[in-house]
């Protein structure tokens, strides 16, 4: 059964149709200053970067709006591209779409994209030689049926590759808290803040994944923990990049009177409370991210 900060994420994401050109690239600058360096660690570890020679077949799965795909884009030799077989595929139509945009957009090679569930992707036995997710292994509700899935897809030999936020990750919650904090009326924030969407906690500890991954099967498990540094360049560009994660803890942790104290002034509270806290300035956001390979076996 979904957790009501499932509930609440999947209606944002589900929200994000119709975005002008303008819009759609605000949104991939603001998802890549998060999620590009990790997908270039994730290939580098997985063994596609800029030394592969060799095609491969991947799919990408819960691909976001492509951070996976512009990497590789930009990293591998682009006949190697041409020849291999590349999926991005996602359960939420509105992502799969923006990626689409970018591939014509940007004229990125050989790449497909699917709708596709990946707790059971529908794909042929022994499709890829590569399956990757990127920070979606903690919030997709049935986390073993994507093992299960992914094991199936796999040829043998071939690589799974994740990456999963820390159990301790702070990023952008340290400065809403305080935000929330310096409000007037009960605001709400959970103190920890699970980063397991799902609540199977196991799936943001490195030991956790790397026993999760074992027990399904895998070979060559390699599990590390990466710690991040993203910029914010003021309070304004916190709220435009961080905003859809203000509404989710808002929907998903306020009362309904809060929410009506809130209505038309929290973004303005927000912003002017980080100036505050940050002389007005630029700062840093500190993440700490699991990255995990491994194989199935020959």
């Amino acid at each position: 059964m979904a957790s009501t900060q499932q509930k609440e994420l999947q209606k944002l994401y589900g929200s994000i149709s119709n975005i002008s050109d303008e819009e759609l690239e605000r949104a991939v600058v603001d998802s890549e200053r998060i999620m590009r360096a990790p997908a270039g660690l994730l290939l580098a570890q997985a063994g596609l970067d800029g030394s592969t020679t060799r095609p491969f077949s991947l799919l990408d799965n819960a691909c976001g709006v492509g951070p996976i795909m512009a990497h590789l884009q930009d990293n591998i030799d682009m006949k190697v591209l041409s020849e291999s077989k590349i999926v991005c595929a996602d359960l939420n139509g509105n992502l799969v779409d923006m990626v689409k945009r970018r591939v014509t957009k940007y004229g990125w090679v050989n790449i497909k994209t699917a709708i596709v569930d990946a707790q059971n992707s529908g794909f042929s036995d022994q499709s890829f030689s590569h399956v990757t997710i990127n920070f979606a292994m903690h919030i997709i509700p049935k986390p073993e049926d994507v093992l299960q899935d992914t094991m199936r897809i796999l040829k043998p030999g071939g690589v799974f590759a994740m990456t999963v936020w820390h159990k301790d990750n702070k990023g952008w919650v340290t400065d809403l808290r305080s935000c929330f904090e310096a409000l007037p009326f009960d605001a709400p924030l959970p103190d920890p803040l699970p980063m397991a969407i799902h609540g199977k906690h196991q799936w943001t500890d490195p030991e956790g994944v790397e026993k999760e991954l074992r027990d399904a099967g895998f070979e060559n498990v390699r599990v590390e923990t990466v710690p991040l540094v993203t910029r914010v360049h003021s309070a304004e560009d916190y709220l435009s990049t961080y905003g859809m994660m203000k509404d989710w803890m808002v929907n998903t942790h306020w009362s309904e009177e809060s929410k009506l104290k809130a209505k038309d002034m929290l973004d303005e509270h927000i912003v002017r409370h980080l100036k505050e806290r940050h002389g007005d300035q630029g700062w840093d956001l500190h993440w700490t991210a699991v990255l995990a390979t491994c194989q199935k076996p020959e």
